[in-house]
């Protein structure tokens, strides 16, 4: 296992090493200074008192003095500096003519330095003490008295001895010596600092940014940090961010699982359906194959929800998931478009087998019960088969054609297939009036908003108003859950989200009701449309005491949000900071209204009618609503109740703790001022 270090170690121990090396370098430098003060200058000032000594003698010899005067200069030479001694040995040359002196034979025999003088070296010795020789070389002027020496020879030596603590070290010397030392040593420390903070911390931040850059622009949420380092903080940073990207990666996959699959069942949503039928009818054209795709939409499912409410519903759908897909090879494709409508895609399968297919589908489905609270029910659907390229070349055409034949199966008497056929026109006419109908009613300006009023269930004062969508027909007014599908299915939705938004913040301003809150419906298609933020922002302008955002709440429903939740968050973001606040619509309905609860930053909590409007006489309602209000206010949103139809139900509502309310008991839709 490798051990790391950290910074504060580090810089200690840089910071001892770096002491320790400067005074072992001072040491062992100062002891090179001053062998190196000694060799030089012992020689210097050694060579300075051989000449002075020689010349002295040379003077004496020249005026004729004997031996003995000799020997008495040599005595007071060395009187001079006492801890200084001064010895002339005369070499064979001067003894033959002038006669040897008493020691010089023994000293030239036994002292092996003089006999390396007595050969003309100059030598230098000694530690304490420094003992100089110093060989006198014959001369020219030389001959004239040693008649029997030529040039080149020597003469004799001089013995020069006196202690270290003698010498007198040059202050320059010494100066640039320590500048030069100072200077090296620096350079060298500074080398050793800068090697070990680039190998130990520039390097690995280097390695880390550059996997960083590798995987922004590779978008590789799989890859992860490796540094070679031995410094714990930055090991802890290569973990940390390890761990990061983990945490990332998992948000990633789950929000790209959002983006492709539906949360509750796990099947493909329609917008990967399509993308699968894309790639689909190219393989099909390229290879000459022919495939089927199915629609599906279950029987009386509504019945289902009113029944046995929103949860069963989704349980129903999880087992009808189960029962499709194991019945389905592995290259079928099985998606879930919303609500009860599902869909698949038979690869290389034609009509004949398709249908093969899809009647073993309806027959598992009719012949497998679902045990739902303590019943059983038996579901059917009704089957639609759209085949390429007999019913269409492409997308549009595929899936008008399997929807064709889906609402062909439902008014056969559901719990049927069928297959559209050039002259089936009965049902394309039917959406086609009414089509029409809504065409007709949004050229004539019939689409008008109507408002409920929601109260503050605490003080009992208004709160604000949901706007709804509804179309006038003659006298009468249809309300949404008669055309919206049919709307959302041609494409109709923004066009009557754009009336209703812009009409309903018309009717605010005309009537004053700037503190009251105003909550829209707009399908998903809407927002991402972007224009209704700029005729939210234009409203907000036009207040009159120069308020410059506030007061409108956009609702989102589960099927809407299901189909692209990554955009949607994004989309959230973006408006809020305009001062645009969100909803959660029909809050309970489904499993995955909690995951939007975790992902979506909405203000206000709607819960749904169904669990509210029992409370009263059903004790596992009252304990769904009081636990969806308290998770909501753990979240920090605002509750709203669905379905108040009585003062009892408004009641409990008050108890629970719930924010606000709306329902017949407050009032029923209405055109506002009417």
């Amino acid at each position: 296992m490798q051990s790391y270090t950290t910074y504060k170690r580090l810089i200690a121990k840089t910071v001892i090493i770096s002491l320790l090396a400067s005074l072992s370098v001072a040491f062992l430098y100062g002891l090179y200074i001053k062998k190196r003060a000694v060799d030089d200058l012992a020689r210097i000032d050694a060579r300075k008192t051989s000449r002075m000594a020689f010349e002295a003698l040379y003077s004496a010899m020249e005026k004729g003095w004997s031996k003995e005067d000799l020997d008495a200069i040599i005595l007071r030479l060395n009187k001079v500096e006492p801890k200084m001694r001064i010895n002339a040995y005369r070499s064979p040359i001067v003894a033959e003519l002038f006669g040897e002196h008493s020691t010089d034979k023994q000293v030239r025999e036994h002292d092996p330095m003089v006999l390396r003088a007595m050969k003309g070296e100059e030598v230098l010795t000694g530690d304490d003490e420094i003992r100089y020789l110093y060989p006198i070389v014959v001369k020219k002027e030389c001959i004239s008295c040693h008649t029997n020496a030529k040039i080149g020879d020597i003469n004799g030596v001089i013995d020069v001895r006196f202690p270290v603590a003698n010498l007198k070290i040059s202050l320059t010397t010494m100066i640039n010596s320590f500048i030069i030392f100072f200077v090296l040593f620096t350079i060298i420390i500074f080398g050793f600092l800068y090697y070990k903070l680039n190998s130990l911390l520039v390097e690995p931040l280097k390695q880390f940014l550059l996997m960083i850059q590798e995987i922004i622009s590779k978008n590789d949420m799989a890859k992860r940090v490796s540094l070679k380092t031995k410094i714990l903080e930055v090991k802890n940073i290569e973990n940390y961010f390890n761990k990061m990207l983990d945490s990332i990666q998992d948000y990633y996959e789950k929000l790209q699982q959002l983006s492709d699959r539906d949360y509750l069942t796990g099947l493909y949503n329609r917008r990967k359906f399509e993308e699968f039928l894309d790639y689909e009818i190219k393989r099909s054209l390229r290879h000459h194959h022919q495939f089927t795709i199915l629609m599906i939409d279950l029987d009386n499912f509504k019945y289902i929800n009113d029944t046995y409410g929103h949860a069963s519903g989704d349980l129903v759908l999880k087992e009808v998931t189960q029962i499709f897909g194991s019945n389905l090879r592995n290259a079928d494709i099985l998606a879930r478009l919303g609500g009860d409508e599902f869909a698949v895609i038979l690869p290389e399968t034609p009509y004949e087998n398709g249908y093969a297919v899809v009647e073993k589908l309806r027959s598992r489905l009719e012949g497998t019960p679902i045990s739902l609270m303590f019943d059983q029910i038996t579901l059917t659907a009704s089957f639609g088969i759209a085949e390429y390229p007999e019913q269409g070349e492409n997308i549009e055409s595929l899936l008008t054609g399997s929807d064709l034949a889906m609402y062909k199966a439902k008014r056969a008497g559901k719990n049927t297939i069928a297959r559209a056929d050039q002259s089936d026109q009965e049902i394309a006419a039917e959406i086609q009036k009414k089509g029409e109908f809504l065409r007709r009613a949004i050229d004539e300006d019939r689409v008008e908003p109507f408002v409920q009023p929601i109260y503050n269930v605490s003080n009992g004062e208004l709160f604000g108003y949901e706007v709804l969508a509804r179309i006038r027909d003659g006298k009468r007014y249809m309300a949404a859950g008669q055309f919206i599908e049919v709307a959302e299915s041609l494409g109709f939705a923004p066009k009557i989200d754009h009336i209703i938004l812009t009409k309903g913040l018309q009717r605010r301003e005309e009537k004053g009701l700037w503190d009251k809150q105003f909550f829209f419906n707009l399908s998903t298609n809407s927002l991402f449309g972007g224009e209704y933020v700029d005729l939210i922002q234009s409203h907000y302008a036009r207040h009159p005491k120069g308020a410059s955002h506030g007061g409108v709440t956009i609702e989102i429903l589960e099927r809407e949000a299901i189909h692209n939740v990554n955009g949607l968050m994004e989309i959230i973001e973006k408006m809020k900071e305009l001062g645009i606040a969100f909803a959660l619509d029909d809050f309970g309905s489904g499993f995955s209204s909690f995951v939007y609860l975790k992902y979506f930053d909405t203000d206000y909590v709607k819960i749904d009618g169904e669990f509210v409007k029992n409370i009263a006489v059903n004790e596992k309602d009252r304990i769904f609503v009081k636990h969806i209000h308290q998770i909501a206010k753990e979240f920090g949103k605002m509750t709203v109740a669905e379905y108040v139809e009585d003062e009892e139900t408004l009641k409990i509502l008050r108890e629970i703790g719930v924010d606000y309310a709306q329902g017949f008991h407050y009032g029923r839709p209405e055109l506002l001022g009417s």
